[in-house]
């Protein structure tokens, strides 16, 4: 019986859906034309065309503008619109009410920014004249060109910050060349260096970023404009020339590159996530710094917070926000990185409207937090004295003891080494330093003799100062060393403020240039 109950149940299942088949066939070409649902849908509109439009006018409504200045421009140049309709583009873009269209709320009676501004251009002049604008060209090509141009700002704003981090490192270690401290490996004192040293080797790293953000931006700052939708126009077109008037080093090469691409701004975040990560290591150890158990910075009370409870205390906010600031930031451009990662070489919308926001978010607060740690750093104060002190404890002195040993004695690192260890361990036991008694002991004990070396000897060598003042090798801790470090460093910050005035001036001419020739064009 349960076998013919289930061959009828599905007898009169598979009837059910031919009939619902059947019948959705029916009601679907019953459908007049007028009542079908047209693009865009509500929930696209909402989910997808709004925000994208908000977002669109926020960042790119300028470049836009440009971009259609430039490419008017050159059309005419080339003879593939006449001036008269060269003027009437131009005084059209120029009516334009960028307050109103700033204001505009999505209604879906066009698509996005770009069919609004078309619109807008329309009203202000012949509409065959203002369709002329779109020749030889695409969505394409307009949008990886205005997000380029976008990205151009907000990354020179991020390496104008870390060129002032940089600076502020380079200032504060100017100051502290012969200024004790511990030196940490695996979080305990290992060996003393210097503030000058340390804060160096944070300098180092950022010459490193500010490097890395100025050859991002050399890559991005091609222009995909001509590319049309992926393999340019039959149009006689000049790339070069858009290129020049927008102020990009030249054209990107490639069409279908130009579209596809998309590694002008995944080499910019992974220039930023170095700089991120090289930001929240630097900022947990001035937080550990500041804690009361190290007590070896004093921020300004401009950047510490006190308790609502606690009247003591005085929390130090500014690099508990750099470090939180950094990590969202590093979070923002991993989830690009992932939102991009394993999509087609081609248009794709997984790079475009929705994803671009995230990607100025992210550097923004790489930006944020920056500018933050220089600005706390600034004006803060080191505990000097303390960090000279912590210098000479905890046996952190000892290497350069059991170097002597060797350079006195010649003998072994190895038995050097043990020597010396054998010293700590029975100094440790009786609560005391090493003394000169102590090493000989040990000596004794290990090669069958005394060590040669006086007790003024044995003293010298385990001089915090002495320790440091004998490191003068190439990156050492000697103060001759880290000013002649300093010397190189300062010659890099000046490379490198060359480097980005030369690249802000350049982008004004371009700026200047093309707006000057719109303004001829529309006297005349």
């Amino acid at each position: 019986m349960r076998p013919k109950q289930r061959g009828f149940h599905l007898s009169l299942c598979s009837y059910s859906l031919r009939v619902s088949a059947t019948e959705i066939t029916r009601r679907v070409k019953e459908v007049s034309p007028e009542t079908k649902e047209k693009f865009p849908a509500p929930s696209y509109t909402e989910n997808v065309l709004a925000d994208c439009f908000e977002d669109a006018k926020r960042y790119f409504l300028d470049a836009l503008l440009e971009v259609d200045y430039a490419h008017a421009v050159m059309l005419a140049e080339q003879e593939i619109i006449t001036v008269d309709e060269l003027k009437m583009l131009l005084k059209g873009l120029r009516k334009l009410d960028l307050q109103k269209i700033r204001a505009t709320k999505y209604d879906g009676t066009y698509e996005d920014l770009f069919f609004y501004i078309q619109q807008e251009i329309t009203k202000n002049c012949d509409p065959d004249t203002a369709g002329k604008l779109h020749t030889a060209r695409s969505r394409n090509d307009i949008d990886v060109t205005i997000y380029r141009l976008h990205l151009r700002g907000v990354t020179l704003k991020l390496l104008r910050e870390t060129m002032n981090l940089h600076r502020t490192m380079l200032d504060l270690a100017a100051q502290h060349h012969e200024t004790l401290i511990p030196a940490y490996t695996h979080t305990q004192p290992a060996q003393p260096s210097t503030l000058a040293h340390f804060l160096l080797a944070i300098a180092e790293n950022l010459g490193r970023d500010a490097k890395r953000l100025q050859r991002a931006f050399e890559n991005m700052n091609y222009c995909p404009l001509g590319a049309c939708a992926i393999t340019t126009t039959g149009f006689p077109i000049s790339r070069t020339r858009t290129a020049e008037l927008l102020g990009f080093t030249a054209p990107t090469v490639n069409s279908y590159a130009s579209i596809a691409s998309i590694d002008y701004f995944t080499e910019l975040l992974g220039a930023t996530n170095a700089l991120l990560v090289n930001v929240g290591k630097f900022a947990q150890e001035f937080l550990l710094m500041a804690m009361q158990e190290f007590d070896v910075i004093v921020l300004s009370d401009g950047y510490v917070q006190t308790s609502s409870i606690m009247p003591q205390k005085r929390n130090p906010v500014a690099l508990e926000h750099v470090r939180a600031i950094a990590s969202k930031g590093l979070g923002q451009s991993l989830g690009v990185l992932t939102a991009v990662h394993n999509t087609p070489f081609g248009d794709i919308n997984d790079s475009e409207d929705d994803i671009q926001p995230l990607i100025y978010s992210a550097i923004r607060d790489a930006h944020r937090a920056v500018s933050l740690l220089a600005n706390t750093l600034e004006r803060a104060t080191f505990k000097v004295d303390t960090l000279h002190k912590r210098a000479g404890e905890n046996f952190i002195t000892v290497t350069e003891l059991a170097d002597t040993i060797v350079r006195r004695e010649n003998l072994s690192f190895r038995v050097a080494h043990k020597i010396v260890h054998e010293s700590v361990k029975a100094a440790l036991a009786a609560s005391s330093e090493i003394t000169h008694e102590i090493l000989q002991t040990a000596s004794r004990e290990i090669t069958g003799g005394e060590l040669a070396l006086s007790a003024e000897e044995t003293r010298l060598a385990m001089s915090a100062e002495n320790f440091v003042n004998i490191r003068k090798i190439y990156g050492g801790t000697a103060p001759e060393e880290t000013r002649r470090a300093l010397s190189v460093e300062r010659e890099y910050q000046t490379a490198n403020e060359e480097w980005f005035s030369a690249c802000v001036q350049s982008l004004k001419n371009a700026t200047d240039r093309l707006k000057a020739i719109v303004d001829e064009i529309v006297k005349k």
